[in-house]
């Protein structure tokens, strides 16, 4: 009995860490640029592109600009349409082009990508987190200037799907470098892959799992997985 209640309490503690939401792609450039979201608690707009210049403007966490152009670790930026002003912040302090993850249960956040690392937060449901990075079935998510990592939702949302999404986004990867894509004169390697976010999202009608590869500056692969044969083919042409 000792071992079955042991037993029965990792499961219900495993159970406990899933996550359960929504990952919201990025938009994409507007009219005015990339939209980027503040990450840090504050940071300040600056006419040039010189740390000591005087701020025009600070900025706090949670706040959103367009960003129109970057360069030695500075982005041009545009507050707002009835503001109208333009200058400069330093891009480690922004989020560009940023996915959201939306919680729909109390999600727990760790310190490093383990269920048995420290936790270092909890989530409520229904709040929304802009994503630092993807890797495998972690999410580093930005917390008000720190960051945590959270188990990834399962991209199959029906709880039908036959095969995981660990094993489709491995599948999805193999055969887009197996196509050998060039983007911006430089081939796709597995390593500028770590740069790109990944949505894997089943659709339980065709029985296909959609795996986006978006690069955040409107570079972009799509590839299904055959749910039932792990066959693997482009949904359409990348663009860039």
């Amino acid at each position: 009995m000792k071992k079955a209640g042991i037993c029965l309490f990792l499961v219900l503690s495993l159970i406990a860490t899933v996550a359960f939401g929504e990952i919201i792609h990025p938009i994409g450039a507007g009219q005015l640029g990339f939209d980027a979201v503040v990450i840090s608690k504050t940071v300040s707009v600056r006419p040039t592109q010189n740390a000591n210049a005087k701020a025009v403007k600070k900025l706090n966490y949670g706040d959103h600009l367009a960003v129109m152009s970057l360069g030695n670790g500075w982005c041009e930026c545009y507050l707002s349409e009835t503001e109208g002003l333009s200058g400069y912040v330093l891009e480690d302090y922004i989020l560009i082009d940023p996915a959201y993850l939306t919680t729909e249960e109390s999600t727990p956040v760790y310190a490093w990508q383990a269920r048995n690392a420290k936790k270092v937060g909890l989530l409520g449901r229904g709040e929304t987190y802009p994503i630092i990075r993807m890797e495998g079935d972690w999410l580093l998510i930005s917390l008000r200037g720190a960051a945590g990592w959270v188990v990834r939702p399962n991209g199959d949302v029906t709880g039908t799907a036959r095969m995981g999404t660990a094993d489709v986004r491995r599948r999805a990867e193999n055969y887009l470098l197996s196509t050998a894509p060039w983007v911006d004169g430089k081939k796709v390697t597995s390593e500028t892959l770590k740069d790109y976010y990944v949505f894997v999202e089943f659709d339980e009608t065709t029985r296909e799992w959609l795996v986006t590869f978006d690069s955040r500056r409107n570079e972009e692969f799509k590839i299904v997985v055959d749910d039932n044969t792990g066959e693997a083919w482009d949904y359409g042409p990348s663009y860039g």
